[in-house]
Parts: C-alpha cells; sequence; structure tokens
C-alpha cells in the first residue's frame, strides 16, 4: 500500500468519524416527551382534549390512545388521531369528563423504526394531583424487553441472508468453482431468511394488538412488505444458482441478500437519525460487511468438506483475504454505529442496551482472536489434506459468529440508550407510604415493598430483598414486580423493573397501579443460582387520594434490626388464634421495662404457602401494650415479625409465630 493511499483512507476515515460525531443519536423507540394534560396535573374544569408529544414520527393506523376511570371503566373518546408533526403527536377529543382521576394509557408504533411503546399518564378532574411520574421513562420500559419471538425472527433472518450473502463471495472469489456450494444448504438459507420475516410478521401483529391487513397497510408493514420483496427476490436467485450454479447466478443471490439487508436497515434504529441516509448506509454496510466474513466462515467449511480443488493453503488464504478487509469495515462501521446508538461511555453500563452491546464486543472480540489464530498460524501450516486444525478452528468461529447474530437480534429490540437518556425524567416526589411484605414459598427470600404515594396513578417502588432467616440482602442480580389486580381479570398484568441502589435497595418508578382496588404484588427474584417468587397484598389509597402524611407515619415503622433487650410477649383473642378474625395482644418490653409511645408494626405470613401474608399498626391500648386485629386467611403455621419503632431511636424487629386453628 502506497503513503497516497494511505492518506486517503486516513481522511476519508477521519470524514465519516466527524460526520458521525455531528450527526444527532438515533433514538429508534417513539418516546413520550410532552402530554397535555401533564402527569399528575390537577384540573379545575375537564380537559376538551388530550395531546401527546413524541420525539419521533408515529404510525397513524398502529397508534391508539385510551382513557379510563378510577375504578377501571374506559371512558368513551373521540378518535385518535395522528400528526405527523414536528413535533409528532396523538390527539384525542376528551368530551365531557366527571369529577375523578383518570389514566389515559397509549400504544403507538414508530414510523421509522416499526418498534412499538406504550405507556400511560394520570391527571385529575377537581381532585387533588397524584404527584408526576416519569411518562417519557414508562413508555421506554414498556418495551424494553424484547419478546422471544422477535429476536428468534430477527436471528433466522440475519443468519439467512448471511449465508446468502457469504455463499456469494465464497462462490465467487474464494473457491475454484461455484458448483462446490452445497444447494440444499443454500436453500436452507434462504428458508431461514423468509421463516424469520414470518415470525417478525406475526410479532409485529401480536405487539401492535391488530389485524394483519391492517398492520400490511401501514407504514411499518409497508417496511416489512419491502423486506418480503427483497426476500423473494433473493429466493429467485437462489433457485438460479441451485439449478445453474456459477459465479453470476450467486453473484445475482448476492445482490438479492444485500437487498434483503438494505430493507431491514431502512426498518431499524438507523433509520431514526437525523441524517438517515448516512446512518442506514452505515448500517447497511456493516451488514454486508458481517454477511461476507460471517456468512464466508460456513462456506469456508462447506469447500473444506466437499474438496474443492483450491484446498489447503490457498483456499484458506484467499478466504482470510477477503476476510481481513471486511473485518476492518465491520469494526470501522461498528464503532460509528455505537457511537449512534450508545451517545456515552455511561451509558455502556447504566442501560440494558449498552450492557448488551458489551456482551456483542466480548464476542466479537473472541470471533478475531480466534480469526487471528486462524490466519497467522494454522492458514500457513494448511494444505490438502492437512486442513483438521484449521477446520476446528473455524467451526468455533461459526459457533461464536452464531452468538454474536443473536445478540444482534436482541439488540435490534432494544431501545438504544440515547432513547432511554431521552427518556429519563425526575422520578415523582414520595411524601406518602404503602407498605407490603411476603415471602416465597420455601421461606428463603422475604421482600418488603414501600409503595409512594400509593395512591392510583404514578408512585415510587422501593423494596428490601432479605434473607428469611438472618435478615441479610440477598445477592439478587435482577428484581422485577408483576402487578394484577385481583377483582378484574380482564385487566392485563403490568411488570415494572427495578434498579438496584449502593444501600442494596431495589427502587423504581410507575404507573401500574392505574385503577383503585385491591392488587397482588408479584416480586420476581433472580439470583445467581435460583429465580424465586414473592406475592404481596396492596390496596391503593383511593382514585387520587393519597394518603395524609400522618396518616403514612402510623403505617411506616422502617425496617428493624435484632436486639436482644427488647422482650415481645404475645396473647391472643381468642386463644389459639382462629382464621375468621384474631385480636393480639401485644407486651414490649426493654430491659424489663414496658415500651411507651412507641409504633408497633405486625407483619406474618404462611411459610409453607405461596400466598400474600398479613400487615397492620398495633395500636397503643394501654403502656407497654399494643392491640392489632389480623385476619387470617387459612390455618395453619405463620410466622413473621413485630417492628418497634420508639421515637428517637433505630426500629428494632422481634421474630412472631403463631398457629392458626
Amino acid at each position: 500500500m502506497t503513503r497516497r493511499l494511505e492518506r486517503v483512507l486516513g481522511g476519508v476515515l477521519f470524514a465519516v468519524v466527524s460526520m458521525a460525531w455531528a450527526v444527532a443519536p438515533a433514538h429508534g423507540h417513539a418516546v413520550l416527551t410532552a402530554s397535555t394534560p401533564t402527569d399528575g396535573a390537577s384540573l379545575e374544569q375537564p380537559p376538551a382534549q388530550a395531546l401527546l408529544t413524541f420525539n419521533e414520527a408515529l404510525d397513524p393506523a398502529l397508534s391508539v390512545v385510551r382513557v379510563l376511570d378510577a375504578s377501571g371503566t374506559e371512558v368513551e373518546v373521540g378518535e385518535t388521531e395522528t400528526h405527523p408533526g414536528p413535533p409528532a403527536q396523538l390527539q384525542v377529543a376528551l368530551g365531557e369528563l366527571a369529577q375523578g382521576t383518570y389514566t389515559m394509557t397509549w400504544r403507538t408504533t414508530s414510523a421509522l423504526d416499526g418498534h412499538t411503546t406504550a405507556g400511560s399518564v394520570a391527571f385529575g378532574v377537581g381532585v387533588p394531583a397524584v404527584p408526576a411520574g416519569t411518562a417519557g421513562a414508562q413508555a421506554v420500559d414498556a418495551t424494553s424487553a424484547p419478546t422471544v419471538a422477535s429476536v428468534a425472527g430477527r436471528w433466522l433472518f440475519y443468519v439467512g441472508v448471511v449465508l446468502m450473502l457469504g455463499a456469494a463471495v465464497v462462490g465467487m472469489v474464494v473457491v475454484s468453482s461455484p458448483a462446490v456450494i452445497a444447494r440444499r444448504a443454500l436453500a436452507a438459507a434462504w428458508v431461514a431468511a423468509a421463516g424469520g420475516l414470518l415470525l417478525t410478521i406475526t410479532d409485529q401483529r401480536a405487539s401492535t394488538g391488530t389485524s394483519l391487513t391492517n398492520l400490511l397497510s401501514s407504514s411499518t408493514g409497508q417496511k416489512l412488505t419491502a423486506q418480503a420483496v427483497a426476500v423473494g427476490l433473493a429466493g429467485v436467485a437462489v433457485v438460479w444458482a441451485c439449478l445453474r450454479p456459477s459465479r453470476l447466478s450467486l453473484a445475482v443471490v448476492g445482490v438479492g441478500a444485500s437487498a434483503a439487508m438494505l430493507t431491514r436497515a431502512l426498518a431499524g434504529h438507523a433509520n431514526a437519525s437525523s441524517v438517515r441516509w448516512f446512518t442506514v448506509g452505515v448500517q447497511w454496510l456493516h451488514l454486508v460487511s458481517v454477511g461476507a466474513w460471517v456468512g464466508g466462515l460456513v462456506w469456508l467449511l462447506v469447500a473444506m468438506r466437499r474438496g474443492d480443488r483450491g484446498q489447503g493453503s490457498g483456499l484458506a488464504r484467499r478466504f482470510s483475504s477477503v476476510a481481513g478487509g471486511t473485518l476492518a469495515v465491520v469494526v470501522v462501521s461498528g464503532a460509528l454505529r455505537a457511537l449512534d446508538e450508545v451517545g456515552a461511555w455511561t451509558r455502556l453500563v447504566d442501560t440494558t442496551f449498552g450492557v448488551t452491546l458489551l456482551v456483542k464486543f466480548g464476542f466479537f472480540a473472541a470471533l478475531v482472536a480466534l480469526g487471528a489464530s486462524s490466519r497467522f498460524r494454522h492458514v500457513r501450516a494448511a494444505s490438502p489434506g492437512r486442513v483438521g486444525g484449521l477446520r476446528r478452528l473455524v467451526w468455533g468461529e461459526v459457533a461464536i459468529a452464531a452468538g454474536v447474530l443473536g445478540v444482534t437480534a436482541v439488540l435490534a429490540g432494544l431501545p438504544p440508550s440515547a432513547s432511554v437518556a431521552a427518556a429519563s425524567k425526575a422520578e415523582p416526589t414520595a411524601t406518602v407510604t404503602v407498605t407490603a411484605t411476603g415471602n416465597d414459598y420455601a421461606t428463603s427470600v422475604r421482600v418488603r415493598l414501600e409503595v409512594s404515594p400509593g395512591s392510583v396513578g404514578p408512585n415510587r417502588f422501593d423494596s428490601t430483598v432479605e434473607d428469611y432467616d438472618s435478615g441479610e440482602p440477598v445477592p439478587a442480580e435482577a428484581v422485577s414486580l408483576r402487578f394484577q389486580l385481583d377483582d378484574r381479570p380482564d385487566v392485563a398484568t403490568a411488570t415494572l423493573d427495578l434498579t438496584q441502589d449502593p444501600d442494596s435497595r431495589w427502587r423504581g418508578s410507575g404507573s401500574q397501579l392505574s385503577i383503585d382496588g385491591r392488587w397482588t404484588v408479584t416480586a420476581l427474584v433472580q439470583t445467581p443460582t435460583d429465580a424465586v417468587e414473592v406475592p404481596m397484598a396492596l390496596e391503593t389509597t383511593g382514585p387520587g387520594q393519597p394518603e395524609t402524611p400522618a396518616a403514612t407515619e402510623e403505617r411506616n415503622c422502617g425496617l428493624g434490626t435484632a436486639d436482644p433487650s427488647y422482650d415481645v410477649t404475645i396473647e391472643s383473642d381468642p386463644s389459639p388464634p382462629v382464621a375468621e378474625g384474631t385480636t393480639f395482644f401485644f407486651t414490649v418490653r426493654r430491659d424489663g421495662e414496658p415500651v411507651t409511645g412507641a409504633k408497633v408494626c405486625v407483619d406474618a405470613g404462611m411459610p409453607g404457602m405461596q400466598h400474600p401474608g398479613v400487615f397492620t399498626v398495633a395500636s397503643d391500648a394501654e403502656p407497654g401494650r399494643y392491640d392489632a386485629k389480623l385476619e387470617l386467611s387459612m390455618t395453619g403455621a405463620w410466622e413473621g415479625s413485630v417492628t418497634i419503632a420508639e421515637p428517637g431511636m433505630p426500629a428494632v424487629s422481634v421474630p412472631l409465630a403463631f398457629e392458626v386453628q
């Protein structure tokens, strides 16, 4: 390579990188940026219409807004209208709303990348406002985890088009005869791409909750149709290559596969950038280079197995040269896409997209390491009849490459880190708290959940996950909450992923408690060795009527620790306790003296049954004695704790155990 050529390539690379920094980050998922009424608003008069503003263009055919009152009944509103913008907006006429609290739920699909997001906004008419929530963050959280079907569909599509493109590259410039390309394997590659696209369409229809006809008539459906046309044309080329294998027919297969990759790039995150021609072009170049490199590995194995005349160091060296060139393009284009979608180094570790991208980097590094070993060690030693070591190494590369495509399929369904950053807002102000507790079936994990303010609408969720016996924090890897309204099975369950703070508490915010009533909140705790479910019972404090600070203070005893100076004597009426309802009398002493003026919280559950326990605050009956009536749902052994919070002193927890007859 001459110095002049080196300078030219260096200048082009510098210009491309500079342009990438100048391009606004891709969002890729429609994020709610504003709403009228605002989330948590308290209005004296009912609004005539609602307006939701998003960060990117929406698909009109796949957007809907619903309004529910505090009882969960859907309120009749006008048709959802879409304004392309900028800014992109959803508008719906509300009509005459009576006094009360309302939850406005929405679901929309980005017209740029086809991803569906959903969320809710709560507001009150003539009632005190609930605290403002993080509407934008909810929009991202609602679809942060891609479905298994969507990941499988994208992975099959990627595998299929990568193999078709790899066959074209190897058949044209690596092997001595195109006939060495296995026809059945080439046909199977097309079937994988077509099957993956069909699975993607099926999942898209399910996620948007619409008919296939309505989906295909939308802008998202038009992009899916374009992908289907490209895959169909590639299929025609595959038939030609299978009937008459030649360099020309394989070249047409490569063109068809490249076209399919272009249509996929136009339907992905890259299309959400402000300079689409650049980001889509980089994404397409990245996909094509990956196809030539990764797909070529498979056909290199086929050529070595089928005994191509160029087998040995000549075959391996020719492919190694192709792989080296495509690898350089993959690295540069991948780095540009990462800069566009992540936007900041810190987001590599504090967003799901960033962490998944790091996993992809790990797979990629392993693939490059094996490729380097193949190029500088095994290729030189390869000769006809002596390719066993090289073949085993290439098999390893193929396995890792399949993992790379799998992680890529997951990334394509996640909101880019830039979207998450755009959606991040201040969490709702939490001044009051409702508490729920529970344990898993095996009594290995206890969860305490504090919900602020505990009313219908936006809430902050703060939980501790402890070992049931020792009270020490459980080394959980992930904690999420699942919400089910007990007497409304028609209301779909909602979920919320919690994040861990340095103090080992798990926190999150959202409007999952959208209807007044009794909820079963199940904590899903993932540990390094197991996953457990902890059900808890929680009742909202009313539609837009949060508890007063005084009431909250009564319900919040804090997290107690063991203290041998405290002694609690327990009696009950009737004795022994019964399931219909029992009043417990707790005599509390510290160093033998009655404890007066304390807050005493009682928390109990059945270790042998996986159902929500009971929680109440005992009343101060007389000096040193506190009474509490518990509605115990079942007979059997109950366990729990009595937490004593004296003014100005740390809370203390004493074990509780009794048998219900």
